[in-house]
């Protein structure tokens, strides 16, 4: 029978304990060389996008719109509401290829994925759409901010390959929704987020 002596076990546990060590190491000095998604959103100038947002249609249809962070913005979380239509969605960067990602879907089944990319001041959103029926849509919105309060999206067609038709097929502009004041029982004022939903 073999028996390692009690110097032979040190050493295997000295190593163990100094290789795991180094692995740690080496995966902290790696996370903290890139940066996540809210650091690259700060960069690229895009926290603008963060909000409640609302627009009308040219009929009438009010359009409601979210972006709010999570997970200590390594996350945003999405979503839309225009009548009885609504969708959720979450945007988040793929650490393997650096990737900014969307994936959602709405309360008809459909589901949504795609990228995210900046095309100088606007934040373009690549997206395939497949609904129950099973018939892919390929689409692009384009973001940009006209001021403080307002946002422009532009709507295009996407061919296979993700390149946007010459002309958007609509577009929005929609407005910031303010943070508003409501009264508790016996006077006192709190700070809350209009619900969008």
């Amino acid at each position: 029978m073999n028996r390692l002596k009690p110097a032979k076990i040190h050493a295997v546990l000295r190593n163990t304990i100094l290789a795991g060590m180094a692995f740690i190491v080496i995966l902290t000095v790696g996370a903290g060389g890139q940066e996540g998604l809210g650091e690259l959103v700060t960069m690229g100038g895009f926290e603008w996008l963060i909000g409640d947002w609302k627009t009308k249609t040219d009929q009438g249809m009010e359009i409601q719109s979210f972006y709010k962070w999570g997970l200590n913005k390594n996350l945003i979380n999405m979503g839309f509401k225009m009548g009885e239509y609504e969708g959720r969605g979450m945007i988040y960067l793929d650490p393997t290829n650096y990737q900014v990602h969307q994936v959602g879907v709405d309360n008809r089944g459909g589901v949504a994925k795609g990228t995210w990319d900046a095309d100088g001041d606007k934040a373009v959103a690549r997206l395939i759409y497949t609904p129950p029926e099973g018939e892919v849509r390929r689409m692009a919105s384009v973001h940009s901010k006209v001021d403080a309060d307002t946002m422009k999206v532009e709507f295009y067609d996407m061919d296979e390959d993700g390149w946007l038709a010459d002309e958007p097929q609509g577009t929005l502009n929609y407005k910031r929704q303010k943070k508003q004041t409501k009264k508790k029982e016996g006077g006192k004022a709190i700070q809350e987020f209009k619900t969008v939903y």
